[in-house]
């Protein structure tokens, strides 16, 4: 076999060749290099189907999981891989990069120079161009992080770079060659600049994603006291991190080791610095993070909440591109949709958000039982056969469906959010009627539903008027720290915030399994 013709979901089929050194790799490593990229989220140890393909034989269709299979090993009658939707590591994001901020920048603090901030998250990168004279933002852009072929959560990440010998170096580059100067290219194309205009620059995410930037090790993130290396703002080169120019890259400040600057970023965004009422941000992603004010103090805690609410690990998931379901309602038992991006004729997926809209819509239809169960005798409810046992699913269209399990891994991705939020709020003595606003953060946050988020027990019931959508904060409080130069703001947070470890609580599990179920808490 001398090439392969390979069918993208999108696009025109294209056909690659095969070298004598390409036989020993991975069939995902080979698409990989061939600008293929698939969703490799278990970190191509076998454990899912994310990267699956469909191999077309003379013998028939097999579907394989391509980390699985070495290219010599390929099946003789091979004609060509067809790349189902749900196995493509798309690069093109939309709401990621979009934020509202609630503090202005300090007086005094413009000057000459382009800046840059950055939010690095464990799914996707976000990036925006300001220009430093005037506060005026001149870009914003996103990607999809290339680590994820490491795996799609920070543990896995962190088994890479301490199992691997060269792990760390894998993941520095998968995230500064693959995906921040690629990300960094967008952004100047937007602006009609070139990279060489950027004068500084400054990074927020959580704190292992800011050590792969770095290139520190994380061993000390591998086991319980954790220890990271650093916590402290950090001054760094940007050639020292693979930049082709040179400016300083500054690396803002964690509260914890699994509590990270994307939080501090979104303490700033939200402009809870300022207040004085008691009030929570909670910052969606596959590292869910929680911040609580109260009495001029702070509770923050990590909570692993995995990467559904971003589409992972989802039949039908996708994170929000063009052609994914973003927001879903029913009307007359017939299921309406709104779609990302350019507008398709039909679905290609399901955002993390629509899979809440669909989980409440079922929930108050009667498709579904408060165990996330659907009800049997229920006409939408399909019953087929996989791998050999039941699967029940409801279908959207022919090729769009949410199956149990996706029910299951979203009710246990918001047990984690809803049991980390009642966690704090019992520590501080308060109830969810107390808080003066509620921040919903993250590119998830930017088009959930409050409404169902509440009927299914995602956020607390409160007031519509408690509850404020901020999208990015992590990108939109960088920008601010950015533009401001403002870090010493920062510390009186930094001093006063304790770090709550939820399995070292007497109530985390009691919330986490009352949470188990289709009902606000």
């Amino acid at each position: 076999m001398e090439k392969l013709i390979i069918h993208p979901p999108e696009g025109e089929q294209s056909a690659a060749l095969i070298s004598a050194s390409d036989r020993s790799k991975q069939l995902s490593e080979w698409l990989g290099e061939h600008q293929m990229r698939l969703n490799t989220r278990c970190g191509q140890r076998g454990l899912c189907r994310g990267c699956q393909v469909e191999m077309d034989c003379d013998s028939g269709t097999v579907l394989r999981r391509s980390c699985q299979i070495k290219i010599k090993d390929l099946p003789s009658d091979l004609n060509s891989i067809r790349i189902p939707t749900t196995s493509w590591s798309d690069q093109s994001l939309h709401g990621v990069s979009l934020f509202e901020l609630n503090s202005d920048p300090e007086e005094g603090s413009s000057r000459s120079g382009i800046g840059m901030a950055l939010d690095i998250g464990t799914t996707t990168v976000a990036g925006a161009l300001w220009d430093l004279s005037d506060g005026k933002c001149l870009a914003t852009a996103s990607l999809a992080n290339a680590q994820g072929r490491y795996g799609d959560n920070v543990l896995a990440r962190i088994n890479h770079a301490v199992e691997k010998e060269n792990g760390i170096q894998d993941l520095q580059k998968a995230l500064v060659q693959d995906s921040l100067l690629p990300l960094l290219k967008i952004l100047c194309q937007q602006s009609g600049l070139g990279s060489d205009a950027i004068t500084e620059a400054n990074a927020s995410g959580n704190t292992v994603m800011l050590h792969t930037l770095a290139g520190e090790p994380l061993v000390g993130m591998s086991k319980y006291p954790f220890k990271p290396v650093f916590l402290e703002r950090r001054l760094m080169d940007s050639k020292d991190l693979g930049y082709a120019d040179s400016f300083q890259m500054e690396l803002l400040p964690s509260p914890g080791p699994f509590v990270g600057a994307d939080i501090t970023s979104g303490v700033v965004a939200s402009g809870m610095l300022k207040s004085d009422a008691p009030e929570l941000l909670i910052d969606f992603g596959t590292n869910g993070e929680i911040i609580l004010k109260h009495n001029g103090r702070y509770l923050a805690t990590a909570t692993a909440a995995g990467p559904a609410f971003e589409g992972g690990r989802l039949t039908c998931g996708a994170a929000a591109k063009d052609g994914v379901i973003s927001s879903l309602k029913r009307t007359n038992d017939k299921w309406e949709w709104i779609l990302s991006g350019k507008s398709t004729s039909q679905p290609n997926g399901l955002s993390g958000a629509a899979y809440v809209d669909f989980i409440a819509e079922a929930k108050r239809a009667g498709l579904v039982n408060s165990s996330g169960r659907y009800v049997r005798d229920h006409p939408e409810v399909v019953s087929r056969e996989e791998d050999g046992q039941i699967q029940r699913l409801v279908n959207l269209t022919k090729t769009v469906y949410v199956t149990e399990p996706d029910i299951a891994e979203l009710i246990q991705a918001k047990a984690a959010i809803a049991g980390g939020v009642m966690t704090l709020l019992e520590l501080a003595g308060l109830e969810p009627t107390d808080l003066g606003k509620i921040y919903i953060s993250g590119g998830f946050g930017y088009y959930l539903d409050l409404a169902n988020a509440m009927e299914i027990g995602l956020i607390p019931e409160v007031p519509m008027k408690t509850l404020q959508v901020l999208g990015n904060s992590s990108l939109g409080g960088a920008s601010l720290l950015l533009i401001s130069r403002n870090l010493a703001s920062l510390q009186p947070m930094l001093d006063s915030c304790e770090v709550v470890e939820l399995n070292q609580t007497d109530c985390f599990e009691d919330h986490f399994i009352d949470a188990m179920v289709l009902e606000a808490e």
